[in-house]
């Protein structure tokens, strides 16, 4: 199994770490900018009004002004504006009267108006162009909204409340696959070994999420293969320590020495098979991708097939009698160059599985072929036997599965439930810890099984 490097787990770590920095300090400084801007709006409306309002005043002293400069009786005109109780008072008042400094009263005669405000009102002074005369217009100030003393707490609160809710907007996805992990594995521990995480597209523990269904389905596969081992453990050592004791037993009631020795050779040969069978079983626990740590050699598959083959057809020939057809095993390989990188021992022994597979189930006719595919190496195995089920291919990768879908016929060399049905399961897990690709298919040049397999070419 591929497993992720320290220092790129702390990377990943250390970047979910900045990124809640950084969304804090972003989620702090954008609160503050945005209250800070809600209230300038406020006061500066406010500030407005009061600007807009002193000016209207100002416009209307003017117009009342203009008026006054040509009314004889002035005095009327105040008294009766006074009688309508308006908020606007109007006055005329002398030089003498005014209370003025100098500077002020020059500008005003200067200009035609002034404007002078007090701690209560604001005043409009306007020359009327006649000696000593000023047309004087009040206004009570415009009183200013009394900052209230819960408005600071309102944007304290409003800013936390921003602060808060962006930070939980960054937490959420976070929280919620922590939930789903968190439930995942609470399932995984009460034996729903099916349990896994469903991938999302926002999430900050993606990696987490990946290693957790990883380490799931190695979980259930470890679970399988023991309940398989099991079963099939003591499924298989029944038939041979029935053998032995029936062997033991026929032994110590015989005298005859040939006889004895008949049962004797009988004995060593299902012992032999037992020791056999677990030295299989052995090899099969130890291809484990956790346990193996296989070397990084330089093997060539074009010298391997040739070796492994030769012994094959060597050892077929040998054991066939002299009414079967002799074994005919051919290389296709167009380069001499086939090399990749992995375990020598467990690829000669994924060969020689693959080849004892294809002698038992053909028709003497086996054919390899290797070709290059850009960085890949595609290598075939393709026999002219009956082939095998469309339903069954899957299956025949499981331990102690023999090939009862295929048809047994009078050229195989053996029956097809002989041996210990693990051949193609240590194919299986040899290809899985070398991360090749295998696929069955029906052979169209012989017509038999076809197994292709896809190798990672190692560079030169």
């Amino acid at each position: 199994m591929l497993k992720m490097p320290g220092n790129l787990s702390m990377l990943k770590l250390r970047t979910l770490i900045m990124s809640l920095l950084l969304t804090i300090l972003f989620a702090s400084v954008g609160s503050s900018f945005l209250l800070d801007k809600l209230y300038s709006h406020l006061y500066s409306s406010e500030k407005t009004g009061q600007d807009l309002t002193q000016r209207q005043l100002e416009l209307i002293g003017i117009q009342l002004s203009s008026i006054l400069r040509k009314l004889e009786n002035k005095d009327e005109f105040i008294k009766a504006w006074e009688q309508e109780k308006a908020p606007l008072s109007l006055e005329i008042v002398t030089r003498d009267d005014i209370g003025m400094p100098e500077e002020l009263l020059y500008e005003l005669e200067s200009v035609g108006h002034i404007t002078v405000a007090s701690t209560t009102n604001i005043s409009f002074y306007y020359f009327l162009n006649e000696q000593n005369k000023y047309f004087v217009l009040r206004a009570p100030l415009a009183t200013k909204h009394k900052q209230s003393k819960w408005l600071p707490i309102i944007f304290t609160i409003l800013f936390y409340t921003l602060l808060i809710s962006i930070i939980f907007a960054w937490l959420f996805p976070l929280i919620r696959r922590l939930q789903n992990l968190s439930l995942s594995a609470k399932k995984l521990g009460e034996g729903v070994l099916s349990a896994r995480i469903t991938p999302s597209a926002i999430s900050y523990i993606k990696d987490i999420e990946l290693e957790f269904n990883r380490m799931a389905q190695r979980i259930e596969e470890l679970v399988s293969d023991i309940s398989l081992l099991s079963s099939a453990i003591s499924h298989e050592m029944r038939a041979p320590l029935a053998k032995l004791q029936f062997g033991l037993d026929a032994l110590r009631e015989e005298d005859d020495a040939k006889k004895r020795g008949v049962y004797e050779d009988r004995l060593d040969k299902v012992i032999a098979d037992m020791a056999s069978l677990v030295e299989t079983l052995l090899r099969y626990a130890r291809l484990d991708k956790n346990i193996v740590d296989l070397p990084n050699d330089k093997v060539d598959l074009l010298e391997l097939c040739t070796s492994s083959l030769a012994s094959v057809v060597q050892d077929a020939n040998e054991v066939s009698d002299l009414k079967s057809p002799r074994l005919e095993a051919n290389v296709n390989a167009v380069e001499p160059f086939y090399v990749v990188r992995g375990d020598r021992f467990y690829l000669n022994l994924l060969l020689e599985n693959l080849l004892a597979n294809a002698v038992k189930y053909g028709r003497q006719r086996i054919l390899i072929s290797l070709a290059h595919q850009e960085n890949t190496i595609l290598f075939m195995i393709e026999d002219n036997g009956p082939g095998i089920d469309e339903n069954f291919k899957q299956d025949i990768f499981k331990p102690f599965i023999r090939g009862g879908k295929i048809k047994q016929e009078p050229h195989c060399k053996q029956s097809p439930q002989t041996g210990h049905g693990l051949g193609m399961a240590l194919v299986k897990r040899i290809a899985d810890l070398h991360n090749v690709e295998i696929e069955i298919s029906k052979s169209g040049a012989l017509g038999g099984a076809k197994i292709s397999m896809l190798f990672t070419r190692a560079i030169r």
